[in-house]
């Protein structure tokens, strides 16, 4: 099961790491270093693998606090590394929160994202209002351009949720542009709810993801890429399962396309699925990139873009006469 499979990469983990030393606190108030091997034996015997699990978190949690500040450098790295950033749950200041969170992770980021939807933390949605955004995404410029050289151009992108009303989702683009910020991710996951869910759990809180909101998520994207007028980058996400479901995001304005509950119930391998079928679909439409699908649904920026890429293209041709 996957409650197997998270159990067995936890001990793997937990194996690998066993000579890394946490400073942990006691009751008493006293302070001991462990390993990952002993705060997983520790556990109480009869523990299931979740309560196991969030032992050796908080302890990731204590040795990364420790880790991160005390380097000089960031470590190499291959790939694209982005960093999902949002307030505490408790917390009163959630500009300070963004603040810490950009100038330590920052570093090591290839691009930041200000999360403003995730619906597990009170009052955080209220953040997609004009004026506390508008405070919020200054704070983040500026917090983002102070960062070392190397990172202080990195992109700065925008999360949203996808139940938005109309209002909030015109302040929002308004704000963006105002603010300078590199992209928005739309969307989050939905506290809507639907009346075709069946399953035994749908009144439970937090956020639906999935098939449920795809076409909540793509009119999203529709509607803050025409507000736009197409000058915002946008990653479209929510319920793509298909070539197709990709095909549709990039269509209503999406300039890349994310995954995460197909991940869930396929694994990696569904990428390089979907990515085949969005290529057939693109050669059946005569399409040769990706830049040929964005923006499809939007007639009139559509071929605007396109004649202004084209003389771009043009601009930048050499010209050879024969003499």
């Amino acid at each position: 099961t996957g409650v197997d499979a998270v159990g067995q990469n936890l001990r793997d983990f937990v194996a690998d790491k066993d000579d890394v030393l946490v400073e942990r606190s006691s009751t008493s108030g006293g302070k001991s270093s462990s390993s990952f091997s002993d705060i997983w034996k520790s556990t109480a015997d009869g523990e299931d693998v979740q309560g196991k699990a969030m032992h050796v978190v908080r302890a990731l949690l204590a040795y990364f606090s420790a880790y991160i500040p005390a380097r000089k450098q960031p470590v190499p790295a291959f790939g694209v590394l982005g960093v999902n950033l949002g307030k505490n749950k408790t917390s009163a200041d959630e500009i300070a929160d963004y603040s810490l969170g950009i100038r330590r992770l920052g570093p090591y980021a290839d691009y930041l994202v200000v999360n403003i939807s995730s619906p597990n933390t009170p009052g955080l949605r209220g953040l997609q209002r004009r004026e506390p955004l508008r405070r919020l995404l200054d704070a983040a410029v500026a917090e983002r351009n102070a960062l070392p050289p190397s990172k202080s151009a990195i992109p700065l992108l925008v999360k949203i949720a996808p139940d938005v009303t109309d209002q909030e989702l015109e302040d929002i683009a308004a704000v963006v542009k105002e603010a300078g910020i590199d992209g928005v991710i739309i969307s989050n996951t939905s506290t809507y709810r639907p009346d075709t869910l069946v399953s035994l759990n749908r009144k439970e809180a937090g956020g639906l993801s999935g098939a449920p909101i795809r076409q909540m998520s793509t009119e999203c994207i529709r509607k803050f890429y025409a507000l736009t007028d197409g000058s915002i980058p946008i990653i479209g996400v929510g319920g793509v399962g298909s070539g197709h479901d990709a095909y549709e995001k990039l269509k209503a304005g999406a300039s890349l396309v994310e995954i995460y509950s197909m991940m869930v119930y396929e694994g990696p391998g569904v990428v390089s699925r979907i990515r085949g079928e969005l290529a057939g679909l693109m050669v059946q439409n005569g399409q040769r990139s990706v830049e040929d699908v964005v923006g499809l649904d939007h007639e009139d920026i559509y071929w605007r873009k396109r004649e202004e890429r084209m003389k771009e293209e043009l601009s930048m041709e050499t010209l050879f006469v024969e003499e």
